[in-house]
């Protein structure tokens, strides 16, 4: 009887000494004392661990953020742990003292969610261990807001922190974490960028699985994987926000990753202007296109995600868009504006603050249409090209790739307003980026001169009376400071009518008869090629002036090659507008 009753004493001074062990030594917090008034009893230890937890962030975030969890309950026997009602906030008097020694992250964020469970954990092991085993984490409705500013003083921290993997930016008091399952669903992530300009992005209904999760110094070139895990599949859905200059909104109904069929496919992306046309145009001081894109689908295959994870870099094998159309308008009302030297296509590819590199892009049937309000005829021509199909290889702005492969090269064919077959090319040189040097091909089937003139007329300020046109070919050559080439037009029986607005009648216009008789009879080829002549070809050069655009410079260098077929000066292209 002596004995047991010895036995049972040693049992409580085990049990007395682990638990005040575990209250006094492992869960002690110097900062926080835990809010005993919700404890069960004496012996719930749950106070102790929120309080060493909040002591943990404080003292790992060197003050910066603060803890609070409405409810926490270890589960010992089943190995998991249960948080309610977490929130993870900044303190915005240690925002200051850090700002003040040079010392804030460029980051700040702000964290909560409902609810939190992890399986297959001890009280050790998410207290003390450096090495981190978990069946599973299941995360409901996470709040995730960051607040970005590259903060001067970190300058040189960025330089270091850019060239290291995922693995050693958050491993730095852990060896390794490996965890069965992730699931997180409901999220949401909003960012604030605080650049030149203020713009902030958000996703809604973000939800997660990745199954395998290893991180430790064996996975962290692992590009088989994807954010260490084996297999993951993301979503997000209703993403919106601002362009930085804030004239445009733009949103998709849903990204999805998944990395087990190794693609990436966008829904519903839109780009509209901020108001009407009337209220955009109210913001701009010269003359800019505005800008309306819709494209259903976009899927990337191919993707090399730990170049993306890791490095930030986007290089995939294949690209698709599916059904895209893009609205462009030019109102020539507006003054000039000069125009960068370096906003060729290329030239903004070499410039994105992402690396980036994709095999081949296809181009399925999309349309394009592009307007311009001529102020000198109170009238809006539109050019139309439907059903555009093709291929653009080689697209990338890095330097190794470019060493193999120098040129992106777009292919396309589609109708030219709505009934016209057309196809063309364009080639740029990446490794000559800088002087803009590219190449251009059009070819274009048999007109009914008649659709031309809704085109002809409020751009142009002349009509096609008659004549049919049965070919046209240009090759063109250019860079930042000219347009060249040769091209050839075949047609028929051309009389053309020159116009201008009719001052007397609001919206009319009227003929200019003298004129365009004369201009028939004494300058216009009527013909191409002229009774038993070959055809003509014609050289033309096109000095790029400081309000052209790249379009602007193909399409003017182009028009100079109509002008001297058909016997038409230079300068009938030169517009007051």
């Amino acid at each position: 009887m002596k004995k047991i009753y010895l036995i049972f004493i040693a049992i409580i001074i085990i049990v007395s000494g682990a638990y005040f062990y575990i209250r006094f030594g492992l869960l002690k917090a110097k900062d926080f004392k835990p809010d005993n008034s919700k404890s069960k009893s004496i012996l719930d230890l749950r106070p102790a661990i929120i309080a060493k937890l909040q002591q943990l962030v404080k003292d790992g975030s060197e003050g910066l953020y603060n803890l609070s969890i409405g409810k926490i309950d270890p589960h010992v026997l089943a190995s998991s742990i249960d948080i309610t009602d977490a929130v993870l906030t900044p303190d915005s008097a240690r925002i200051k003292e850090l700002d003040k020694a040079h010392a804030l992250p460029d980051d700040i964020f702000k964290i909560s969610f409902s609810s939190l469970h992890l399986d297959g954990v001890g009280l050790n092991d998410v207290l003390a261990k450096d090495h981190l085993s978990l069946k599973s984490i299941l995360v409901k409705k996470p709040f995730i807001e960051v607040y970005q500013k590259e903060r001067w003083y970190n300058k040189e921290l960025r330089k270091k922190t850019d060239s290291l993997t995922l693995y050693k930016k958050i491993m730095k008091k852990i060896k390794s974490i490996s965890i069965d399952s992730i699931e997180m669903s409901d999220g949401t992530f909003i960012s604030h960028l605080f650049s030149k300009k203020y713009q902030t992005n958000k996703l809604n209904d973000v939800s997660i699985n990745m199954k395998d999760v290893l991180i430790d110094s064996s996975t962290q070139y692992d590009t088989k994987r994807f954010m260490f895990a084996k297999k993951a599949d993301l979503s997000a859905k209703n993403l919106y926000g601002r362009t930085p200059d804030s004239l445009y909104y733009f949103k998709c109904s849903s990204i999805d990753i998944s990395t087990a069929e190794n693609n990436l496919t966008v829904l519903n992306i839109e780009l509209h202007p901020r108001g009407s046309r009337q209220q955009f145009e109210s913001h701009l001081k010269q003359r800019k296109e505005i800008y309306n894109l819709s494209i259903p689908k976009i899927t990337v295959s191919g993707i090399n995600w730990w170049d993306l994870a890791n490095q930030k870099n986007i290089i995939a094998n294949e690209a698709t868009i599916h059904n895209g159309s893009c609205d462009i308008f030019l109102d020539r009302s507006l003054p000039f504006r000069k125009v960068k030297i370096n906003n060729f296509p290329h030239q903004i590819l070499m410039r994105l603050p992402i690396s980036m590199s994709i095999t081949k892009m296809h181009i399925r049937n999309c349309n394009l249409a592009y307007s311009e309000h001529n102020p000198g005829m109170d009238k809006t021509g539109i050019i139309y090209i439907d059903d555009m199909n093709g291929e653009v290889t080689n697209i990338t702005n890095m330097r190794e790739q470019i060493k193999k492969h120098k040129l992106l090269v777009i292919k396309s064919s589609g109708l030219f307003m709505h009934t016209i077959p057309m196809t063309n090319g364009f080639t740029f040189n990446l490794s000559k980026y800088r002087t803009g040097d590219f190449t251009m091909d059009l070819n274009v089937g048999a007109i009914d001169t008649s659709i031309l003139n809704p085109i002809t007329e409020p751009m142009g300020e002349f009509m096609i009376r008659k004549g049919s046109i049965q070919k046209g070919i240009a090759h063109v050559i250019g860079n930042n400071f000219k347009g060249g080439g040769n091209g050839e037009l075949l047609y028929k029986d051309l009389y053309l009518v020159g116009l201008k607005k009719d001052k007397n009648k609001p919206g009319a216009i009227k003929k200019k008869s003298i004129v365009s008789f004369f201009g028939n009879v004494f300058l216009i080829k009527n013909n191409n090629p002229k009774k038993d002549n070959p055809p003509k070809v014609v050289n033309f050069n096109f000095k790029r002036e400081s309000k052209t655009t790249f379009f602007s410079l193909v399409w003017g260098t182009i028009f100079l090659g109509i002008l001297k077929t058909i016997g038409l000066p230079a300068s009938f292209a030169d517009k007051p507008y």
